[in-house]
């Protein structure tokens, strides 16, 4: 049985990205996932990543030294068998929360006096969920990106994204009954990495 973390990133904890996320996971529990979610925005105190370097102190647990609600999702995210990066596309990029909470994420790569990268999330699988008000090419495509970049280089493995774009609003989303049978198929299949 997979346990889902999912970051939702939206600072509308009702959004589109929320709606969307929720069909995702609705596919992912029916196919017999455990799922979590925390949103991002709900945290009271949380900080940028300082690059203090403090983390490099431990090998094998995060050791980041910002004493904020971050540890949490710190520790949920290591508990995770799935880590599902939730954002709408802000500028061209993932939304500052996401953002934020992904430079936090600095913390699981231990760096060797030998050049060598090591991250305490490798052979974990990380998927996306990217909501767009524009195209795919509006951004999407390059938030997307930016989450197979972090898990590979994490040494994750990407199970790619589920992007909804040209999203009208949450009660649109959670109308769409073909959006809804798509997100919730994604959601089977990251049950199942």
């Amino acid at each position: 049985m997979a346990r889902i973390l999912a970051l939702q990133g939206s600072p509308r904890v009702q959004g589109n990205t929320r709606a969307v996320l929720d069909f995702v996971l609705e596919g992912a529990t029916a196919a017999g996932a455990v799922a979590d979610v925390i949103d991002l925005i709900g945290l009271k105190h949380l900080s940028g990543c300082r690059e203090c370097f403090a983390c490099q102190g431990q090998d094998d647990a995060p050791g980041c030294a910002v004493d904020d609600d971050m540890q949490l999702v710190l520790r949920q995210t290591l508990a995770s068998d799935v880590l599902v990066l939730a954002t709408p596309v802000f500028c061209w990029s993932p939304s500052w929360v996401l953002k934020m909470a992904l430079d936090r994420l600095y913390c699981m790569f231990k760096f060797g006096d030998d050049g060598q990268v090591r991250c305490l999330l490798e052979g974990q699988a990380v998927a996306g969920v990217i909501t767009a008000g524009g195209g795919n090419n509006d951004g999407a495509d390059l938030v997307e990106e930016t989450c197979r970049r972090m898990a590979r280089y994490s040494g994750a493995r990407w199970l790619g994204a589920f992007v909804a774009p040209n999203l009208k609003g949450p009660v649109a989303v959670r109308g769409d009954h073909a959006l809804a049978e798509r997100a919730r198929a994604f959601g089977r299949q990251i049950a199942r990495a």
